[in-house]
């Protein structure tokens, strides 16, 4: 299993926006510090917009800032959001498919449902807003 690079920058743009917070951040600007294509950032400021992390602000000295919901917004949110729900199998998945018809006692099943349990726990508790103040913490720490 493996992120997109999509959610990746979606994380990335979140994060850039909580550290300009109360500012307006031009695509162009946002897209050329984090290194992604202005092409590519639209796709996901658009996709960021759908799910209401971020709104824009049109006119000359427009530009994008977080919504108040982002403020809370978890890894898991914009994961869900960017690439849809996490089913570590097939299995798993809201229609229970099952080849063998077996997902009632089968024990990868049980043990997958377990450990994507653990996954979905871990990525709700992690805020993106939390890694951006720690990562400004030690930029702090190092400075001094």
């Amino acid at each position: 299993m493996q992120l997109q690079i999509t959610t990746d920058y979606a994380i990335r743009m979140i994060g850039y926006l909580a550290q300009h917070k109360g500012e307006l951040v031009t695509a162009r600007n946002m897209a050329g510090e984090l290194g992604i294509t202005y092409q590519y950032s639209m796709k996901v400021i658009n996709q960021l917009k759908k799910g209401g992390f971020i709104c824009s602000v049109q006119g000359c000295n427009g530009g994008y800032h977080l919504t108040e919901e982002a403020v809370k917004v978890s890894f898991y949110d914009i994961i869900c959001l960017m690439e849809g729900e996490i089913h570590l199998n097939r299995c798993l998945a809201s229609d229970r498919f099952c080849s063998r018809d077996a997902t009632s006692y089968c024990e990868i099943h049980k043990t997958f449902q377990k450990l994507q349990d653990q996954l979905i726990d871990a990525l709700k508790q992690q805020q993106v807003m939390d890694l951006w103040k720690r990562e400004a913490a030690a930029k702090s720490a190092v400075a001094v």
